[in-house]
Parts: C-alpha cells; structure tokens; sequence
C-alpha cells in the first residue's frame, strides 16, 4: 500500500470516528440536560440567585457529571447561608449511560458524612426494563441511604403516553423488587398533574419547581422540593440544583434503608 493510500485511509477512519463521538454526545445531551443549558444555568447563577425557601426544612443538594470534579470537604452549605445535609447522585441514564462521576461522588459523599441517594433518568424512548438493569447493575445502596430515585421529567415520541407509564411502571417494580424499599418519582409539578398524578399517588414525591411559591404543587404530598437550578455552593464550580426535605435531619433518615 502506497503512503498516500494510508494517508487516506487514516483519514477516513478519522472521520468515521469523528461523527462517531458527534452522534453519541450529542445524543446525550439532547437526552439528559445540555451543554447549553448548563451555561443558561451559570447566567442565571451570576444574575438571577435564588431565594431559598425558608421554614422547617433541611436542605440538599442533586448532582451528576455535569457539576464535574467535585472538592467534597468544602460541601458545607447552600449559597453561603443553609447546612447541607443530604445530596442525590445522578448515577444513570437511559438503558446503558452510567454517570461519568458517580463512583467518585457516591463514595465522596458517604466519606464526608453526608446522607445520600442516588437517581436514575429515564430516557422515555428507551427500553424501561434495560433502563432498570441498567440502574441496578451500577448501584449498591448499603443500609442508610436513600431510597432509590426515578427522574422522570419528558413524555415520549415513540410511544403513547399509556405505553410510557407502563414502562415507569416497569422501572419502579424491577427496582423495588431488588432494593426491597419503594422507590422516590421526581418530577416537575406540571408533569406530574398531567401524566403521572393518576397512576402514582401511592409513591413519595419530590417535586420541581423554581417559581417564588409557598407550596410547589397543589393537592399533592410531596417530602422533597428541588426549589433552583442556579444555587451556589463552596467546592463546586458552577450552578447547582438546591432542594430542601419537609422536616428534619431525623425525619428524613426514616426512609433510609434498614
């Protein structure tokens, strides 16, 4: 073979590998939260901070690879002022995506004392009983922390919202089954009225919304509200989810695994 027939053969591979790494990536950010709202949520952060919701609550934090390197022995407090007590973990996505930082943040967590959880997002156009092997297969909750969590938050373009809760259905068995505690559903409050208040009012709810309100969701129980997208806290760079527990430190590690 020639150099110059090396040369362009090289040169194809590169670029097979090229659009490769674009389809993927792009795939997941169109899938999960994006490069470009995590830069929406940094403008924010600078310009719009948020107002922190005050009463008897203890509050947290949610993370995932987007936050990035974490310094977790100077995760104290939210936006300079509220302990934090507990934090939730991205630890998958969809039926194969495992987050790039939850080894590292699930035992940095636990080494610093802090109460923690971890979630799973669920991709609607995907398989749900791979997204819940795919869940279980990365996670070991160990007695103490946090019930499992489904992040759902988008209905689906392939298939009929009956057929999209089946399949949260599906998720939530599997993963009950295997854990033994009944999982958490996070979502936001518009969501959850229109597609999942009908089918699962039995499960614990943490709910999202970041409008100046009293009561984030109306005629629903709720343990959990994520109140910002755009909080600050010591030790991570950039916008961080803030959320808050109804009730004390005590309170919430009822729910803790035995």
């Amino acid at each position: 073979m020639s150099k110059k027939q090396q040369k362009n053969r090289y040169k194809k591979w590169f670029f097979i590998l090229l659009i490769f790494n674009i389809v993927y990536f792009g795939y997941d950010f169109l899938e999960t939260p994006s490069f470009f709202n995590h830069y929406k949520k940094i403008f924010n952060k600078v310009f719009y901070p948020p107002k922190v919701p005050m009463g008897d609550y203890i509050y947290g934090i949610d993370i995932s690879q987007y936050q990035g390197i974490i310094s977790w022995e100077n995760v104290k407090s939210i936006n300079g002022g509220n302990k934090i007590d507990y934090v939730i973990i991205r630890a998958t996505a969809g039926k194969n995506h495992r987050d790039n930082f939850f080894t590292s943040n699930w035992r940095e967590s636990k080494k610093n004392k802090i109460l923690r959880g971890a979630y799973h997002y669920f991709r609607p156009n995907e398989n749900s009983i791979l997204q819940a092997h795919n869940f279980i297969k990365n996670v070991k909750l160990q007695p103490g922390d946090l019930p499992p969590v489904l992040d759902i938050e988008k209905i689906s373009n392939v298939q009929s919202t009956e057929n999209l809760i089946k399949g949260i259905s599906n998720w939530l068995r599997l993963v009950e089954n295997h854990f033994g505690v009944k999982p958490i559903i996070y979502s936001g409050a518009h969501f959850y009225n229109d597609y999942l208040k009908l089918n699962f009012n039995n499960y614990l709810f943490w709910v999202a919304n970041y409008n100046k309100v009293l009561n984030p969701i109306l005629n629903k129980k709720w343990i959990m509200w994520q109140f910002s997208d755009n909080g600050s806290v010591d030790g991570i760079k950039g916008p961080v989810d803030l959320d808050l527990f109804k009730g004390s430190l005590t309170d919430l590690k009822k729910y803790a695994l035995k």
